[in-house]
């Protein structure tokens, strides 16, 4: 994706996505109210625009003043440092939207109507985590797209105890609540016509139930928000710096 800031206009310009920078489920799920779960909302079937984390790179061209064009890293805190702008909060946006607050950034000190475009120039690591009845459970990273079978045999396969077609999905909404459905990983081994394998997203969390879902709350409880500081530090402390 590339996004163009163009004075007070912006526009979208769509080029080919990149494997592992958008994601889109095939079925919806409702959300878990009947396991106990209502603070699950409810699956959305959608392939939205990326979103840029720490590690990512953009390429940030000025068309308006080309020596301020430069690839630049989104650093640990979610900034990216620009000549006459110093850093500046880009993480947990899309293209167009850091179009725009550079744009904004430029024209109030440097520029007059600035014409920025966005592109994705290359991304960080691809991490989700998988636990339950798994036999490496833990944070794997994604070299390529997989959907939630090929995810379950980077983290070993599954145990013999594992409820195979109720393994549960969990994802993160742009706004930061948990989206959860299953899928049933039980016909997808056995390359049933119709079997639900979801392609896995960044920051996806696979459980794999021993029994059933009810367990879900154990491992949310026990292993989710065990690692609840590295997941507010991967998201750079958005509440903080989000509006800087």
């Amino acid at each position: 994706m590339r996004a163009i800031r163009h004075g007070l206009c912006t526009a979208a310009l769509a080029l080919a996505p990149l494997a592992l920078g958008a994601c889109a489920s095939t079925a919806s799920e409702p959300a878990a109210a009947d396991w106990g779960q209502p603070r699950f909302a409810a699956w959305q079937d959608s392939d939205p625009a990326y979103r840029f984390y720490p590690g990512d790179s953009i390429d940030v061209t000025v068309h308006s003043a080309p020596e301020l064009s430069r690839t630049a890293l989104i650093g640990p805190d979610g900034r990216v440092s620009l000549p006459l702008l110093g850093n500046v909060m880009v993480a947990a946006k899309t293209d167009y939207e850091i179009a725009n607050t550079l744009a904004d950034a430029y024209a109030r000190d440097v520029l007059v109507s600035p014409i920025i475009e966005v592109r994705r120039a290359a991304l960080g690591p691809q991490n989700i985590i998988v636990g339950g009845e798994v036999n490496s459970p833990g944070l794997i990273e994604l070299t390529g797209p997989v959907g939630a079978l090929e995810a379950v045999m980077m983290a070993g396969g599954f145990q013999n105890t594992a409820a195979r077609g109720d393994v549960v999905v969990l994802r993160r909404q742009p706004g930061g609540g948990l989206m959860m459905r299953t899928v049933n990983l039980h016909d997808a081994l056995r390359g049933r016509s119709g079997a639900d394998n979801i392609q896995i997203c960044r920051h996806d969390i696979i459980f794999v139930p021993r029994s059933t879902v009810a367990e879900l709350s154990v491992f949310m409880e026990q292993y989710v928000s065990g690692i609840l500081p590295l997941d507010q530090a991967f998201s750079y402390a958005i509440a903080d710096a989000i509006t800087n």
